[in-house]
């Protein structure tokens, strides 16, 4: 079920007191199960086509399950929103639970370094109990969890008996936060209730009509906040959230086949001055998860910490290895690229060689490669035995950025380490001043990239941001790739890697000669 289609349910009036919007009735009347998409998402039933396996008991239809709220606050209910629960001709004292029906899944990684797009599978999950009073009626009330938006399955069931069934639209919210200050002022853009389905699942950010990424809530339940920073004169500056489900906002929306979804529009004023900010400098990394150690003969290796930049200090600790044996300290890396037609594979490079004290041990300072961003395996060998292994994460740094002030038309060179290799984290996206710029891949060149470009713009700050995007995926569906990801903390695939943040000060004057490039420039 694609595009128009993807709205994704059944009209609700034989179910429910919400109204469907523009929702179709799905093709055919089948009750089966469809199988899970094999490029991005997976393809939930409306009401009418739930499997009638757990339903109620045979020739007993479940009955109408009435849902209200109250609309002076959202036309649809929105995450939080009470909603009421009526029944009637239900077993008269009967203890039943409410079941919220809804779906599982998210971003797919295959193997550390494929990204696969999305798949879903339908679940439920028990929101309460209630007791149906003598007369055989329900009324109780819930609160709408926090999930993905759209149409959801409400289910009075007796253990797996499904006694009455309803329905509910949930809708959008958005948030921004805070509403004014300096040039460098982080801003937040608080979203909840985004679709897993296509349609429904992507967001485009607009700053003054200028595309500054996408938001999506793919992995996160349909909630993420998406950070940009706030650029331009000082004075107010428009923002508008349209929907892109490929990664670009759709202009004529009213006539779009999702023309029921939101187009939230907010203003920020930028004030004099600016944010107390370095000239550049990563975000925090999150703690990136690490396979656990592996070893024959119960060895185990551990190394301290499990994540930095290239050049870390680490410690080294191994267990239960054979004693007093020369061994070899082995890392494990990728090489090659995506577009050349070689392609890559992995490779290992001996680090050091060293001997086991008597009781199997060994304990020793490691240096950290300069190598590609990411997970990479340090293993303990004996000739061709591999007796331990542990992980190390890899983050991408930056080492310069030059200059960082002059007048326009000012060459100007960004120097990362570090940067991946993974079809989700090996490229970062640039925006200059919230307007995209380009990408920049770090697979062909070990980790080491070097970005130009010209400064550009009236005497003043202007922001240089890099945010992790999606190099390649598969096709069909949504095609979201070399674009910014502005909800990166929360919901980009896999190890989720920071922003990187840069500014440049715009200086009076005409434009100064050619900088010097940085040692590592590839052209």
């Amino acid at each position: 079920m694609r595009a128009g289609a993807l709205v994704g349910a059944a009209c609700l009036a034989a179910l429910t007191a919400f109204a469907c919007g523009r929702a179709e009735q799905p093709a055919g009347s089948e009750r089966t199960r469809p199988a899970a998409s094999s490029d991005d998402e997976r393809v939930l039933p409306g009401p009418a086509h739930f499997p009638a396996t757990d339903a109620s008991s045979p020739g007993s239809a479940p009955q109408r399950l009435t849902l209200t709220y109250d609309k002076t606050q959202h036309p649809k209910p929105v995450v939080g929103t009470s909603v009421e629960v009526t029944a009637e001709g239900l077993p008269p004292n009967k203890t039943v639970k409410l079941d919220w029906g809804t779906v599982e899944g998210g971003w797919v990684i295959e193997d550390y370094f494929h990204f696969r797009g999305k798949k879903y599978a339908e679940t439920t999950r028990t929101l309460s109990q209630a007791t149906v009073d003598a007369n055989g009626r329900l009324n109780t009330r819930f609160a709408i969890p926090e999930d993905f938006g759209g149409v959801h399955e409400v289910f009075v069931r007796d253990g797996s008996t499904t006694l009455a069934q309803g329905g509910v639209e949930v809708a959008q919210t958005f948030e921004l936060s805070p509403k004014e200050g300096p040039v460098g002022t982080t801003i937040e853009l608080r979203v909840k209730g985004l679709g897993w389905r296509t349609m429904e699942s992507t967001w485009v950010v607009n700053w003054d009509n200028q595309q500054a990424g996408y938001v999506t809530a793919a992995g996160t339940k349909g909630s993420a906040v998406a950070r940009f920073r706030a650029t331009g004169p000082a004075g107010d500056h428009t923002i508008n959230v349209l929907t892109g489900y490929m990664g670009q906002g759709y202009l004529n929306h009213e006539q779009a086949p999702n023309a029921y979804l939101p187009v939230p529009q907010f203003a920020f004023r930028v004030t004099p001055g600016r944010a107390a900010t370095p000239a550049f400098y990563a975000e925090p990394y999150q703690r990136q998860p690490v396979p656990a150690s592996t070893g024959v003969g119960g060895a185990a290796a551990k190394i301290t910490p499990t994540q930095g930049p290239v050049n870390t200090k680490a410690s080294l600790d191994v267990a239960g290895l054979p004693a007093n044996t020369p061994v070899s300290l082995v890392w494990g890396s990728y090489e090659g690229n995506r577009v050349s037609g070689n392609g890559f594979e992995p490779i290992e490079h001996e680090l050091t060689k060293v001997t086991t004290t008597a009781d199997g041990r060994l304990s020793m300072p490691v240096s950290i490669p300069d190598d590609l961003g990411g997970r990479h395996s340090l293993s303990v060998r004996s000739g061709d035995r591999t007796l331990a292994t542990t992980w190390f994460v890899v983050e991408t740094t930056i080492v310069s950025m030059t200059p960082s002030s002059g007048p326009a038309g000012t060459p100007v060179t960004i120097h990362l380490k570090g940067v991946g290799w993974t079809e989700y984290d090996n490229i970062y996206v640039a925006t200059y001043d919230n307007a995209y710029m380009g990408y920049a891949c770090g697979f062909n060149t070990g980790g080491d990239v070097v970005i130009h470009f010209t400064a550009a713009g009236t005497p003043g700050v202007h922001l240089i941001d890099f945010y992790p995007g999606i190099y390649q995926g598969p096709d069909g569906g949504q095609q979201l790739y070399r674009l910014p990801q502005l909800t990166y903390a929360d919901d980009h695939p896999g190890n989720r890697i920071p922003a990187l943040r840069f500014s440049f000060e715009v200086s009076p004057g005409p434009a100064r000669g050619n900088a010097p490039r940085v040692t590592g420039d590839t052209q």
